[in-house]
């Protein structure tokens, strides 16, 4: 999920991207990105460069297969470019930095740099390895990549791959210039953005493929298969809260705005909105 220009923007595992006011708690758009002809061709990820919104597009390539980017304009509600560029299934953020949106391709191997000036390909970086979750962290990209048992530091701007740390089978990664968090199977580490030495481990979590990680300065919201919501305080690296809930969701994604808390639950087709206050 992003919020853009006062509203919720949400991709949906049928192929659409769905825009909700908050102020009605309705759906005002819902944009038909994927052209598949395949029922279970399908795919996740969606960013935004603050105006657009960016977003996987499962495509009707002849072995159908393929996995596009796609440009939405926010005021016409539109698909307004088609990047073909062979995006991963598994990548679910599409960070923006230095005026492109990031992009895995080639199994993860590569990362692709989309200037949103010309929505061309400007940046093309070798990994060394193979590479599922992305993030924006300050001046730098970070990556998971659990097949080697990784996590990367990128320097977008130098082109390259500038540090590395063996963490077992990292999954999904949020970051900032205070902290890189990333999920494992059934805890939460931090890394010093600086060294990627970890600063605290958040363990005994319920065992977890999918999730999400949102950071305020106040605040780290986890979205827990399983678990449902964890805050954590990163002054002190502690525990505040777990939020349960009466149903048993399965992972989505987290947005927190000024007064809420918005959590999808994928295999629920539901979006879960919490209030702050």
């Amino acid at each position: 999920m992003v919020l853009v220009q006062g509203f919720i923007w949400t991709k949906t595992a049928d192929g659409r991207v769905i825009q909700i006011d908050p102020a009605t708690n309705t759906i005002i758009a819902d944009i038909k990105v994927d052209t598949a002809t395949i029922p279970h061709h399908y795919c996740q990820g969606l960013g935004t460069d603050g105006e657009d919104i960016w977003v996987c597009s499962a495509s009707s390539e002849a072995d159908n297969t393929a996995i596009d980017v796609v440009r939405i304009d926010t005021e016409t509600q539109r698909v307004i470019e088609t990047i073909k560029i062979g995006k991963i299934f598994e990548q679910l953020d599409l960070p923006f930095l230095l005026d492109q949106i990031w992009v895995l391709t080639e199994g993860g191997s590569k990362l692709i740099g989309i200037n949103i000036a010309n929505n061309e390909i400007s940046s093309m970086i070798d990994l060394g390895a193979r590479c599922f979750q992305l993030a924006a962290a300050g001046a730098v990209l970070m990556a998971t990549c659990p097949l080697d048992n990784l996590v990367i530091q990128i320097n977008p701007e130098r082109g390259e791959v500038i540090a590395q740390v063996t963490l077992q089978r990292p999954g999904y990664i949020a970051g900032n210039e205070d902290g890189i968090w990333v999920a494992q199977a059934s805890s939460i580490v931090r890394l010093d953005p600086a060294t990627l030495n970890p600063v605290a481990i958040f363990t005994n979590l319920p065992e977890m493929d999918s999730g999400d990680i949102f950071i305020m300065k106040e605040a780290v919201w986890v979205r827990h298969e399983g678990g449902f919501l964890y805050q954590i305080d990163p002054t002190n690296n502690q525990f505040v809260e777990q939020i349960k809930i009466d149903q048993n969701f399965a992972g989505g994604s987290v947005l927190v705005t000024s007064d809420s808390i918005w959590a999808t639950a994928y295999d629920d087709n539901l979006l879960v909105r919490l209030s702050l206050k």
